[in-house]
């Protein structure tokens, strides 16, 4: 039986694309990431707290992400995600509510904080990522890049919209106001998400993606996992922390604080370029080789403005961006081509943990070195060393098993590689 064609696989999936879009765009990785600037200056004033006593609560949900992700993965590979999915966005919903209660206690803050991780881990890219890989097969990667692409929509629209609305209502009304953006999601993702296709619309190819797949154990012998492992933490590493640096890094060069906003605004669009380019990309082309090309154009990119200065940083904001959209949907496609669907949440969400320390530390280290040397030129070296060796990494993968969808771009174009 032949492979679905692109508008086969779209309409029989449409729903679920809608639905994964939303989770994601709702979700505490985009919705609470991309508005937490705008509480930050509220809380200061209203608690006394200072911007390092807020920001540490970012490093207690990395190590929440960290340990609980790989857990959650695992019930949904075994329980399915929709169950999981929706309640985790109720409980998330709650959680949020919760943050405009407070009563300037730190350590509530940071157990409300710490709270929604952890039910908010089910919610994330992990459940979402899932639903995606199984309906979309041959064009998994546009998929892939269309349904992550929201985060970048919440970057967008949430500075610009609730920044007034908090300057106007309070910080109260903020968060309840993305609270209840939240719970508008929750009965789209429960009637539309669903973990397979149905029986009778199963394809060979994405029936054969549905219920293949190596066990956990085996995935973590193989050489492709921990490449990938050292790929994403290395790239989150390098990049995250100059993302969150950029516009300061541009203020202390002499920018404006209006054009400075506009290079921030350019790495938003850069992320859901990033996402839908590369997603259209790897699903007609080797995906390891795409992914070394655009980490080697990131490495150009941060090596050009330390050279350059201010007057590349047009090209320095669009690398930073692109690399950042590019890397979680590579996340996902590289889980479901290398192991399979079987256990796919739970492999998917180790590797997403390493991510995350990467993306957790590197605005501390990048901090660490502006507070040392008065600039961040080390962190630009670390991120072109760093970009430099997932290239590497990226190069040494193994050709894709075959097993899932048959002959693909891999195959067509590098019929030497050996495999792994």
């Amino acid at each position: 039986m032949s492979n679905p064609p692109m508008s086969h696989e779209f309409r029989r999936g449409w729903r679920v694309l809608t639905a994964s879009f939303l989770g994601v765009g709702v979700s505490m990785v985009s919705l609470l990431y991309y508005s937490t600037g705008v509480f930050i200056k509220p809380l200061e004033q209203e608690f006394g707290w200072t911007r390092a006593q807020i920001g540490f609560s970012g490093i207690l949900s990395v190590i929440a992400i960290t340990v609980f992700a790989p857990l959650i993965g695992r019930a949904i590979d075994r329980i399915g995600l929709r169950k999981i999915t929706t309640v985790s966005l109720v409980l998330y919903a709650l959680g949020v509510f919760a943050l405009s209660q407070m009563n300037g206690s730190l350590i509530i803050y940071y157990v409300i904080v710490v709270g929604y991780t952890i039910v908010g881990v089910g919610s994330s890219p992990i459940a979402f990522t899932r639903a995606v890989t199984a309906w979309f097969v041959q064009n998994r990667g546009l998929a892939l890049g269309i349904s992550l692409s929201s985060t970048g929509v919440a970057g967008v629209l949430l500075p610009m919209f609730l920044t007034p609305w908090v300057a106007d209502h309070g910080w109260r009304s903020g968060y309840q106001v993305l609270g209840g953006i939240v719970l508008l999601a929750i009965p789209i993702v429960w009637y539309w998400i669903r973990d397979t296709p149905p029986v009778t619309e199963l394809s060979r190819t994405s029936g054969e993606a549905a219920a293949t797949g190596v066990d956990v154990r085996t995935a973590m012998t193989d050489k492709n996992f921990w490449l990938l492992a050292g790929i994403f933490f290395l790239v989150a590493l390098a990049v995250s922390g100059l993302l969150v640096s950029f516009i300061p890094l541009l203020l202390d060069m002499g920018f404006t604080a209006a054009q400075a906003g506009s290079y921030g605004a350019l790495i938003g669009a850069a992320v859901m370029g990033g996402r839908l380019v590369t997603g259209f990309t790897i699903d007609r082309l080797f995906a390891p080789w795409v992914a070394a090309t655009i980490f080697a154009l990131v490495a150009l990119g941060c090596l050009s403005f330390l050279l350059g200065g201010g007057q590349l940083a047009f090209v320095t904001a669009i690398a930073l961006g692109f690399a950042m959209g590019a890397e979680v949907d590579l996340l996902g496609y590289f889980t479901a081509r290398y192991f399979g669907m079987r256990n796919y949440a739970t492999l998917y969400a180790f590797l997403y943990s390493g991510f995350t320390i990467g993306a957790g530390l590197s605005p501390a280290i990048a901090g660490f070195i502006y507070d040392t040397y008065g600039n961040y030129d080390f962190a630009l070296m670390g991120a072109v060393g760093l970009l430099a060796i997932a290239t590497i990494f990226s190069l040494l993968l193994s050709r894709f098993p075959s097993a899932e969808l048959g002959p693909g771009p891999e195959e067509r174009i590098v019929s030497a590689k050996p495999t792994g």
